[in-house]
């Protein structure tokens, strides 16, 4: 009896827990259900008022909240002032409207005049003849219709040609192209559009002149000295044409690297072109020869003093960039072939002899 009185006892404290639990989880659910709801009405309180305020300033004809985009009139309007400001409304898009239909019919106009000129443009294409450009390395047609060469001027054919610069491919073997030789032009057949970009068109001339006097160079090795005096003289005109064009990238205070780069290497080339056709050298013209040399390395010179940028921990060293780099190495090639450039060691090499060299 005893045990069974106690299961008893023990069943219903474990009951009074259980309630007990149960009651206390059921009102902290009841307390925080009446605090959201606090919270909740405290918002719509504060949302009233707002809604209050505002309905009463604009009644009273006060400023609302900034984001309200309506227009207000800073006096009070008037009819007449309402039919002055309409007035004024009808004559701005009546102007609006004018406006509008001068820039229909400009518009109009620029468009005919674009489609008029387009038009002639491809008429005046259809009506000028092809100008046929042979390419580079290879012998012209024996079918040209060019003009005869004046009395007293030397053929060009039958004579050995040297190897054509940059990688073009030789017409025939041993035959000196006669279009890179003759200077006699045909007469002006069509207008050919060129280039505003004077920095390409320079660089064009410069390439042009420069594998002119490479071939001048190979015609003297072949013994045509004629030959080479001719190419010659058309690589400096090529390289005048190129200095004509840089002029003009030349003038500002910091011009282009490339443009000076290319200057300098031009002057360069007419440096040498006037070495062995102007008598150019120390001895017979020794003022002009150094102030050729000073307006050969100018333009190097100046990319040099430009083109530095500062190196180390604090700053401190001055280096060269790249063009700078470049620039120096021009001086220094240019300084030494006007040093080392007539050395020739065949004479002496060719005058060795050796024990038993005449019993052979």
């Amino acid at each position: 009896m005893n045990i069974c009185h106690r299961v008893v006892r023990g069943c219903v404290l474990a009951g009074a827990l259980l309630a007990n639990v149960v009651a206390q989880s059921e009102t902290e659910s009841t307390q925080a259900e009446v605090a959201r709801t606090q919270r909740s009405l405290q918002q719509n309180r504060t949302e009233v008022d707002r809604l209050l305020d505002l309905r009463m300033r604009h009644d009273l004809g006060l400023a609302t909240d900034p984001g309200d985009k309506t227009f207000r009139s800073p006096a009070p309007v008037s009819t007449d002032a309402m039919e002055r400001m309409h007035q004024e409304l009808r004559d701005e898009d009546a102007a609006t409207a004018t406006m509008l239909e001068r820039f229909n019919k400009l518009k109009t106009a620029a468009e005919q005049l674009k489609a008029e000129v387009d038009e002639r443009t491809r008429r005046e294409a259809e009506e000028q003849p092809f100008v046929t450009v042979p390419s580079a390395g290879t012998a012209p047609s024996r079918t040209s219709t060019s003009p005869p060469a004046p009395a007293g001027a030397s053929t060009t054919e039958n004579i050995a040609s040297p190897p054509a610069p940059g990688g073009e491919t030789a017409g025939a073997a041993g035959a000196l192209d006669p279009v890179a030789v003759n200077a006699t032009l045909d007469p002006l057949r069509a207008q050919i559009h060129g280039s505003t970009d004077h920095q390409r068109v320079a660089q064009s001339l410069f390439k042009a002149g420069q594998a002119l006097m490479d071939r001048a160079v190979t015609a003297r090795n072949q013994g045509q000295d004629a030959i080479g005096k001719e190419l010659d003289d058309r690589g400096k005109e090529q390289l005048r044409r190129a200095l004509d064009e840089l002029s003009s990238l030349l003038q500002g205070k910091q011009p282009p690297y490339d443009a000076l780069f290319y200057q300098g290497r031009s002057l360069e080339l007419l440096f040498r072109h006037a070495e062995r056709h102007e008598n150019l050298s120390p001895a017979a013209q020794p003022r002009d020869y150094q102030r050729r040399e000073q307006e050969v390395r100018e333009p190097f010179l100046r990319i040099a003093a430009r083109d530095v940028r500062k190196s180390g921990a604090r700053g401190e060293t001055e280096v060269l960039g790249a063009w700078g780099m470049a620039a120096q190495s021009a001086m220094e090639h240019f300084r030494w072939m006007n040093l080392h450039a007539s050395y020739d060691a065949t004479k002496t090499i060719r005058a060795l002899t050796w024990p038993g060299a005449d019993d052979r």
